[in-house]
């Protein structure tokens, strides 16, 4: 999938989202930069989604630390035939090993095309796209809380 994504004249996002609703999550532009992500502790409320033990993994794996604004996941980056496959190779590593993922478990891929803003920077467009957990989160409650339409 991210081979096609990043051969698209497109701005293309994916998400695969797991049934625990941890994910992760491609930004791909159409000069063929790879942006995958990992969800992390920000942006959850009180939800915890790696452990420290997790968090060490991905740090010594090589994944950028997550941060508030921007780049509030862990995060890695290619631009090239050999940065995408190491992109596949480290978001395997961390859906299989980081996260516990098995093969045969459900998960719920998005894909979507985007119209990214030239007069942005890439982090801008970026955030102005993402979907937090935690707005999700409290959709749900709130649904649950008072399920009429």
């Amino acid at each position: 999938m991210l081979g096609a994504m990043a051969v698209d004249p497109r701005c293309l996002v994916a998400i695969a989202e797991f049934e625990d609703v941890r994910y992760v999550r491609f930004w791909v532009e159409p000069d063929g930069l790879v942006i995958a992500e990992v969800i992390s502790n920000l942006n959850i409320g009180d939800a915890v989604a790696l452990t420290p033990v997790a968090e060490d993994q991905l740090r010594a794996m090589g994944w950028c630390e997550p941060s508030p604004g921007p780049n509030p996941n862990w995060r890695v980056e290619g631009r090239d035939a050999r940065g995408l496959l190491r992109v596949v190779a480290m978001t395997r590593f961390a859906v299989l090993d980081v996260l516990g993922e098995k093969s045969g478990n459900p998960v719920s891929l998005r894909t979507w095309a985007i119209d990214a803003r030239r007069d942005l920077s890439l982090d801008r467009s970026r955030e102005e796209t993402r979907v937090y957990y935690q707005d999700r989160t409290r959709q749900v409650r709130r649904h649950l809380d008072d399920p009429s339409p």
